[in-house]
C-alpha cells in the first residue's frame, strides 16, 4: 500500500522537478555567468543602437552587415569590405536578406560595388549614431551587425575570422522569420 501513495510523489517529481531545478538556477542567486560563453571576438550590446530611418535598407528590412570606421576609406578597408562580401555570398540562397554597408569619416574610394551602401559618419546623423556606438571604438574600424528592426546589436573587431561572422550570421538568420 505505501508504495500505491508513492507512485504519485514519483510522477510529479519526474516530470516537474528538471522545470523546477531550471527555474531555480535560472533566477536563483548565482548569476549567469558559470553560463558557457561562445568563443569569438564578438561584443553583444547591452543597449541596441537604433539607425535612422535614411539608413535603413529601402523596401524589405534586411539584416546589416556594416564596416564602420572614424576615418577615411582606404586601401585596408576596401580589403575589409571584400571580406564582409565573402561572407555574404557563403551564406548562399540567405544572402539576399544581408545588405552590406560602409560607414565611413571622410573619402570614400572608388568602390566597384552596387550592392554595397555607404553612409558618411562625419555629418550630423553620422556623428550621433557614432556617439552612441562609441566613436572611441570606431576609431580603427569595427564590423556591426544590425537586425532587420534597424538595431546594431553586435561589434566585432575589425579583423574578425569570416568563420566566425558566418557562424553567427547563420544563427541569427535561422532563428529569424525576415
Amino acid at each position: 500500500m505505501k508504495h500505491k501513495s508513492l507512485a504519485p510523489w514519483l510522477v510529479a517529481l519526474v516530470c516537474f522537478g528538471p522545470f523546477v531545478a531550471a527555474l531555480f538556477i535560472y533566477f536563483g542567486p548565482f548569476g549567469l555567468s558559470w553560463l558557457p560563453q561562445l568563443p569569438g571576438s564578438r561584443e553583444l550590446l547591452q543597449d541596441p543602437v537604433a539607425l535612422p530611418a535614411e539608413w535603413r535598407p529601402a523596401g524589405e528590412a534586411k539584416w546589416q552587415l556594416i564596416y564602420a570606421r572614424m576615418s577615411p576609406c582606404e586601401q585596408q578597408c576596401a580589403q575589409y569590405l571584400a571580406r564582409l562580401l565573402q561572407v555574404q555570398l557563403a551564406l548562399g540562397r540567405e544572402q539576399d536578406r544581408v545588405q552590406r554597408a560602409v560607414w565611413h569619416a571622410g573619402g570614400l574610394p572608388k568602390l566597384d560595388d552596387s550592392g554595397l551602401a555607404a553612409h558618411a559618419l562625419d555629418d550630423d546623423v553620422g556623428r550621433r549614431v557614432a556617439e552612441a556606438l562609441g566613436t572611441e571604438r570606431m576609431n580603427g574600424g569595427r564590423v556591426l551587425v544590425a537586425s532587420p528592426r534597424g538595431e546594431v546589436i553586435l561589434s566585432y573587431p575589425p579583423d574578425v575570422e569570416q568563420k566566425e561572422l558566418l557562424r553567427d550570421l547563420e544563427r541569427l538568420l535561422t532563428g529569424s522569420d525576415r
